[in-house]
């Protein structure tokens, strides 16, 4: 009876790295974006940044992956965000954009490339 109600330590000794912090954020709910298949592009735009901000994670369109030297917290939270963004953007892709830009590894590659791209387009219409 006694044993049972020990707490469990249920670490490692034999292993010094310390354990790994999981975070388990839910992604953006992008059902009520469009697709964006090349056309409206600053309207989409503008949509994607506010559904990421308000999921706070905006900052990594914007910002390059921090250097794991300096601050490996604010890499962690970096790569969770780059996480959410990446899936997010080519979530609302269009199947032929989603092919161009699914090798992309970082949003702020993808979110740059669409902006070179189409923001010209957009202003020649």
């Amino acid at each position: 009876m006694a044993e049972a109600t020990k707490p469990v330590n249920s670490a490692d000794t034999s292993n010094p790295t310390p354990p790994m912090t999981i975070f388990a954020k839910s992604l953006p709910d992008v059902s009520k974006l469009k697709v964006f298949s090349g056309q409206n592009f600053c309207h989409w735009q503008e949509h994607v940044h506010i559904l990421l901000d308000m999921n706070e994670v905006v900052f990594a369109l914007s910002t390059p992956k921090p250097d794991v030297v300096v601050d490996n917290n604010q890499l962690q939270q970096w790569v969770q965000a780059n996480k959410v963004c990446h899936h997010t953007l080519l979530s609302v892709l269009s199947n032929d954009l989603f092919d161009v830009y699914c090798s992309y590894k970082e949003s702020k590659e993808i979110w740059d490339s669409i902006i070179l791209k189409y923001i010209v387009e957009d202003m020649v219409k």
